[in-house]
């Protein structure tokens, strides 16, 4: 069994809250009524054993076995990100999690935009992110996140699921995992909010399929393409074959 300690010597998230289900549809609902009815601390977190209506981007959904895998979400008050700049948030999250991975994995893992992480060419972990806007600025968010550990059988149609007990042959202490995994969204977010550069970087730089040629599918037509960038908004850059620019939004473009 792999035991990754945490470190001890950085704590933005020192008096968040752990809860701990043993069933819930979602583990994003749970933790949004919560912070309903009082002021949860930042990098609270509510995580499960089991998640029955798991959801991820677009209303997909995110299939887990009971106590095999990390399922939970994180509450952060983003406040100084602005609306039209929200998907920063996705960003760190989603390189928080690239983070975790490369410590168990020596190569491989990629952010998948929006914000899903794959290794090779499966998927290890979908996000959800859903930020809560005031006036012009992100009041707060929750980020669920459904990362596969020790599942060594996946049975629903998702084409191409993997964990990382697959991946490398080991089981995984799930307590170890979370604690690290929270570690590294506390220092991506502080980066997040200290040297966004890094951030927009990294990520870039991360980017499943960045900067190669592949297929895509968009507007009833096939195409070539390669992926040069991803704007302010969050919407996908890229440039065909042809050489002609093209942006996209989320579900606006399939990768073939």
């Amino acid at each position: 069994m792999t035991h990754l300690r945490p470190k001890k010597d950085f704590c933005i998230f020192s008096d968040s809250k752990i809860v701990r289900l043993l069933d819930t549809t979602s583990t994003n609902c749970h933790l949004l009524r919560l912070s309903e009815n009082e002021h949860l601390p930042e990098g609270s977190i509510v995580v499960a054993h089991n998640q029955t209506n798991g959801r991820g981007v677009a209303g997909n959904s995110w299939e887990s076995q009971p106590g095999a895998n990390l399922i939970f979400s994180v509450i952060l008050y983003p406040t100084s990100v602005k609306a039209s700049g929200q998907f920063i948030i996705s960003k760190a999250i989603s390189l928080a999690v690239h983070d975790f991975l490369s410590e168990y994995l020596s190569a491989g893992v990629s952010v998948k935009w929006p914000n899903d992480i794959y290794v090779g060419e499966k998927k290890i972990t979908g996000i959800l992110i859903e930020n809560f806007i005031c006036g012009n600025y992100v009041s707060k968010t929750v980020a669920g996140i459904g990362l596969n550990i020790n599942q060594e059988h996946f049975v629903s149609d998702a084409p191409n699921p993997v964990s990382l007990r697959q991946l490398t042959g080991k089981t995984y202490n799930l307590e170890t995992c979370l604690q690290v995994l929270h570690r590294c969204i506390a220092i991506r977010y502080h980066e997040m909010r200290t040297n966004a550069n890094r951030i927009n970087s990294d990520y870039l730089q991360r980017l499943y399929r960045f900067g190669v040629m592949h297929k895509y599918h968009a507007d009833g037509e096939n195409f070539e393409a390669i992926i040069t960038g991803v704007n302010h908004y969050g919407m996908l850059e890229i440039t065909t074959a042809s050489g002609k620019d093209r942006t996209f939004g989320f579900k606006e473009v399939q990768f073939l």
